[in-house]
């Protein structure tokens, strides 16, 4: 499955851009399990953190619109 950013709502994305950047401890779970259920975070011992298809997915877009 392969998410698009506009398949994520604005708070999905905020979250996603955070944890881009570390820890993001005030993450509800309800949107981890959202997230982890779209393959773009993953648990991890410390919590949950970003992905590898998560960093694409936001790094994609910020360059995106550093060009536009």
């Amino acid at each position: 499955m392969s998410v698009t950013w506009s398949d994520l709502d604005d708070n999905e994305q905020t979250a996603l851009k955070r944890l881009n950047r570390g820890p993001y401890p005030a993450l509800e779970p309800s949107m981890a399990e959202r997230l982890i259920a779209l393959g773009l975070v993953e648990r991890r011992p410390r919590g949950i953190g970003i992905n590898r298809a998560g960093r694409e997915l936001v790094i994609g877009v910020l360059l995106n619109q550093r060009e536009g």
